[in-house]
């Protein structure tokens, strides 16, 4: 994969470009060998806080059940019971320059909702199935005007929250008409309450970094606090080792939801001198990735190592759900990580997490 490509991923998070450019580097390095950790750049900028529970409000429970089928791929009941327990009451239509974004669905708990958006574009315009050489984007990041972003009840854009935005479209039953249903995936390693997502328009990205603007406007959808916040587990897991590449790291605290989790650990001396002459020794190394600017100038990519495990769910069919790690890096020394599962999760049904080779309880 070529840093063009990774740099159209980005395209869809809410970063500076300098630390885009940092980030699109970093994913280079991890492409190249999956032994050693990126160092990330999703590190929250404020100061550690508990995830508060907070969502967009949804559709009532039996219509959200079917519409999420589409979305992940079919919900066994206990799923679907999930997905109603963190829905409520969807805001109306947004109409700006004669297109309309209407929302179909929405849910969401401990910094992670998902909001499902009928999109119908100014009469006239046909929204066609995406290629293999182009998607449809909610941003153009050729103009910094023109990015999905969050912003403050008064219209501010958030600055100090770390954050992406990532756009699903489903399975369009026309593609000769000017309406497609997408999914907007809200991940923030913080606290959302009080927050708006707001959508400057619907553009074609091509392959070759191009931008086609489809249509623009102002469309601003609210996340509402409160609901989903029972569905929080605090685990006790001070102290919980599990063994790395590079020695046994311990766990300091864990949050868990049906979406996902948040964890910190430490990495003890012996662990992290290990990595340090692991990296070094990367280096005296002729470098494996490099990076390729627009001129074809090379340059080499920095190792950095961080001693870590996966965490995973287990359920009591002996299914394992991985977590997906969305955000890490420090905090008052100790490593945070955050991430979600692929499919909503009744925690009723979860047997025992896994981090690494250590089995947590959940009781």
């Amino acid at each position: 994969m070529d840093r063009n490509a990774y740099q159209s991923e980005l395209d869809r998070v809410q970063f500076t470009e300098a630390g885009k450019s940092a980030l699109t580097d970093a994913l280079m390095a991890e492409q190249a060998g999956p032994a050693v950790r990126r160092r990330s750049f999703w590190m929250k900028r404020g100061t550690a806080a508990v995830l508060a529970a907070v969502l967009l409000v949804g559709t009532a429970a039996a219509v959200t059940a079917s519409l999420w089928d589409r979305y992940f791929g079919g919900l066994d009941p206990a799923e679907q019971a999930v997905v109603d327990t963190l829905s409520g009451d969807l805001p109306g239509a947004v109409s700006s320059n004669g297109a309309v974004m209407t929302p179909q669905a929405a849910f969401g708990t401990d910094g992670v909702f998902y909001l499902m958006l009928e999109v119908e574009a100014p009469e006239g315009t046909v929204l066609p199935t995406q290629g293999e050489d182009w998607l449809y984007s909610l941003s153009s990041f050729d103009d910094p005007k023109n990015w999905a972003c969050l912003e403050t009840a008064e219209g501010r854009r958030v600055e100090n929250l770390t954050y992406s935005l990532d756009l699903t479209c489903l399975e369009d039953s026309d593609p000769t008409d000017n309406k497609i249903t997408v999914v907007v995936e809200v991940l923030a390693d913080g606290d959302l309450t009080g927050l708006t997502v707001h959508i400057p328009g619907l553009w074609m990205w091509a392959t070759d970094g191009t931008y086609t603007p489809l249509f623009t406007g102002e469309f601003t959808f609210p996340i509402s606090e409160g609901m989903g916040e029972e569905s929080v587990m605090t685990l006790d897991v001070a102290g919980v080792t599990t063994e790395t590449p590079w020695g046994s790291v311990v766990l300091e605290t864990l949050e868990l939801s049906p979406l996902g989790a948040r964890w910190s650990y430490r990495i003890p001396p012996d662990a992290a001198q290990a990595a340090r002459e692991e990296e070094q020794a990367a280096w005296e190394e002729p470098p494996a990735v490099v990076g390729v600017d627009e001129d074809g100038d090379t340059t080499a990519m920095e190792v950095t190592i961080t001693p870590g495990a996966p965490l995973s769910a287990v359920l009591r069919d002996g299914t394992e759900v991985s977590v997906n790690d969305s955000f890490s890096g420090e905090e008052d020394g100790l490593q945070v990580c955050s991430g979600t599962f692929g499919i909503p999760l009744d925690l009723a049904q979860v047997s025992y997490l896994l981090w690494g080779g250590t089995k947590i309880p959940l009781l």
